[in-house]
């Protein structure tokens, strides 16, 4: 059997190494022509980002493995109108997405942004008795969109601060749900949204979840509500959260996903067409919440296992329903 792995020298070995003898591991760039060239008789392809040109063409494709959790760079249609062909997922990276999604939701409670950048400037505007005085998440009420891996692990956390914590998901119904106090469809979420101090984003980006929080999702947020989005960018629409902001409707925003990125991976550009940078009440990550010491060699480690699996007939992990989108 042969793998493609898309990816630099690590990546190739580690996965190389789990294979073995039982699989032909080729390496290409990260480009279609590289990739087809290199890989169009394949039958397994570990990468974050596949293209439905790579899949139509890679007629033996059987298995798309990606690293991490979200496939929206996977093209669903095509995987669709490929009979046998599953994708797998990895959730190794809950815990970090959880951890930095409530240190996104604490920075901007605490105006922590703020007084870092007026203390460099020996301004004490913030400190004692100044404007905007912390928000304190004790007694609050947070509302958790999306309820799998990542948004169980927030509910465990945020239980520390004696919160109230509630819950929307697709169906209404999750195997997560004793981990909150209410479970509603994302349909009927409005009555939530309008009595919650804080609303964070853990779903996955499908055709059903994309421009969720518009203008009218905005407009029943309280003034002072935070809103934290870990999962993707084109789940808010881009334009109404801006406006919210600069009018200051809600309370205020921290993003660590966003709706513009650079060409290369870690390069220069703004994040939106709007100048969210001009905003004091929002804070601006670059997506990186899965990122922490340990998460890149597990994941390249458990996505070389779960092929290994595949090889050996075995019911791989994490098969997404490409149907639903996760």
């Amino acid at each position: 059997m042969k793998v493609l792995v898309p990816y630099g020298n690590d990546v190739v070995e580690t996965i190389r190494n789990i294979l073995g003898d039982e699989a032909t591991v080729v390496q290409s760039g990260r480009d279609l022509e590289s990739m087809l060239e290199k890989g169009r008789d394949v039958e397994v392809i570990a990468s974050g980002r596949v293209s439905g040109d790579f899949i139509r063409n890679a007629h033996n494709l059987r298995m798309v493995q990606h690293f991490g959790a979200g496939i929206d760079k996977i093209d669903r249609e095509a995987v669709l109108a490929r009979e046998g062909l599953i994708v797998c997922n990895s959730h190794l990276n809950s815990s970090e997405v959880a951890e930095y999604a409530i240190s996104l939701l604490l920075a901007l409670a605490k105006r922590i942004v703020l007084s870092d950048r007026d203390l460099r400037r020996g301004e004490w505007t913030y400190g004692w008795g100044g404007p905007r005085p912390n928000i304190e998440m004790k007694g609050k009420t947070c509302l958790i969109i999306g309820l799998g891996n990542i948004g169980a692990e927030v509910a465990k956390r945020l239980r520390a601060f004696d919160m109230r914590l509630t819950s929307a998901t697709r169906s209404g119904i999750s195997n997560n749900e004793l981990l909150v106090d209410t479970v509603v469809k994302i349909e009927n979420v409005e009555p939530l949204v309008r009595e919650v101090d804080v609303v964070i984003l853990t779903l996955p980006l499908t055709p059903e979840s994309e421009s969720l929080v518009d203008a009218h999702f905005l407009s029943w947020m309280k003034s002072d509500s935070l809103l934290v989005n870990v999962s993707r960018g084109p789940i808010i629409d881009e334009d109404a959260l801006f406006e919210a902001l600069r009018e200051k409707r809600i309370g205020g925003a921290a993003l660590d996903v966003w709706w513009q990125y650079p060409q290369k991976w870690r390069g220069t550009g703004q994040p939106s067409r709007n100048p969210f940078s001009e905003l004091d009440n929002v804070v601006m990550t670059p997506h990186r919440a899965a990122y922490s010491q340990r998460i890149l060699d597990e994941q390249i480690r458990f996505a070389g296992e779960n092929i290994l699996r595949f090889i050996r007939g075995e019911t791989p992990l994490n098969i997404v329903d490409m149907k639903r989108g996760y």
